[in-house]
């Protein structure tokens, strides 16, 4: 009956490729491909295909040129107030595996200087409870890897939290496109997908309970940050005075650029607010007229959050990169380019007004952790950063 089904759905989309050796699958991997297929619809193909034959138009933004600057002490007694009154919480970007890092398994359950990110994560939240109240942290996983993570943390006993004070939630993913802008198969029965970007958090958060829970707990201010980096600070103070006494919708931290040769999203300047422009998407002569990057570490006002989501849908963004897909000739995975589709929570910043940057030193709060190769430069950043707490 499921073999039926998957005929019919993939003839209607005409991309019948992907029943190939569909005979050989067993019923259990008939059942997981029949779930896979079932969101998959002519819209999702239309809109992936569209993009790709979309013309890349200039980018004609202003670079911003005058951030906000830290040390006021009246923002950080005001975040500290509102924290302290479990009135600011996290939302935690973990949907990340460790496979850049050799590492079998989330890369939140990756160690570094002998504790895993996550550990480090929830010793941050830690700190920050010295009246008492339980800061609330949501944690966005991928589909793959959400058993894993509540796993790790069950038994790894919240690292000292309280469980109730820990929620968890999935991105979903999106299908993958070929050369011919087509879906593909990773083997049979397995259609190539991955996580659609950090974009996702909204669509998670909000259909999840956990965002009337945290109504419910009168949560204000919702900070944003992503596990990989290990000096992001879950909660910081300064960050949410700052959103609250400017008045701001978000507020993002941004550093200093330090070459024309990093991966980073740049900060334009827009009429009202500002804006990120992905490095991917603009040329690397103009990339060097922008003097700040975003480092992906937000702090929302949660009300407005939530009316953006009920009113704006995120676009998706493309990017070209290389992975295993089946060759239908030998029936085994070989090398190949494919189109990915993600969705970046920077683009929220397009709809927000009022929103504004706060520029902090690099080696107070960005180190990311994105393949084996940064190790030791996180691990130094890491162990210098610490000998500077109080």
């Amino acid at each position: 009956m499921l073999k039926q089904l998957l005929s019919q759905h993939f003839h209607s989309l005409e991309q019948t490729h992907l029943l190939h050796a569909l005979e050989t699958l067993g019923s259990d991997q008939i059942e997981a491909f029949w779930q896979q297929a079932q969101p998959l619809n002519l819209s999702l193909l239309t809109e992936q295909r569209k993009l790709l034959n979309m013309d890349k138009t200039p980018i004609l933004s202003t670079p911003l040129k005058a951030p906000g600057l830290l040390g006021s002490k009246n923002c950080k007694r005001l975040g500290c107030q509102l924290i302290n009154q479990g009135k600011v919480g996290c939302i935690v970007l973990a949907g990340g595996d460790g496979s850049r890092l050799n590492w079998k398994g989330p890369k939140g359950t990756f160690p570094i200087c002998k504790k895993s990110l996550f550990q480090r994560l929830c010793e941050g939240i830690k700190k920050k409870q010295s009246l008492g109240h339980c800061l609330q942290i949501a944690i966005m996983t991928s589909l793959s890897n959400r058993i894993e993570t509540e796993n790790f943390f069950r038994k790894n006993h919240f690292f000292g939290l309280n469980s109730a004070q820990v929620q968890f939630f999935s991105q979903t993913s999106l299908p993958f496109l070929d050369e011919k802008g087509n879906w593909c198969l990773e083997a049979p029965g397995k259609i190539a997908e991955g996580p659609n970007g950090n974009g996702d958090v909204l669509d998670g958060f909000f259909t999840s309970k956990i965002a009337d829970l945290w109504r419910s707990l009168q949560i204000e201010y919702v900070h944003v940050i992503p596990i990989d980096n290990p000096l992001a600070d879950p909660l910081d103070p300064e960050l949410t005075g700052y959103t609250v006494e400017s008045g701001l919708s978000v507020a993002l931290k941004v550093v200093a650029r330090e070459s024309s040769q990093e991966n980073m999203g740049v900060v334009a300047q827009k009429k009202e607010g500002i804006s990120i422009i992905e490095y991917s998407e603009i040329s690397s002569e103009k990339y060097k007229e922008f003097l700040f990057c975003n480092v992906n570490i937000f702090c929302f006002c949660l009300s407005d959050l939530q009316s953006l989501y009920c009113h704006v849908k995120l676009p998706l963004h493309l990017a070209r990169k290389k992975m295993n897909l089946l060759s239908f000739s030998q029936t085994k995975q070989i090398s190949c380019f494919i189109w990915k589709y993600e969705k970046f929570l920077f683009d929220v910043l397009e709809h927000l007004p009022r929103s504004a940057t706060l520029l902090y030193p690099r080696h107070l709060t960005y180190a990311p952790l994105k393949e084996l190769s940064d190790l030791e430069n996180v691990e130094k950043a890491l162990i210098a950063y610490e000998k500077l707490e109080p």
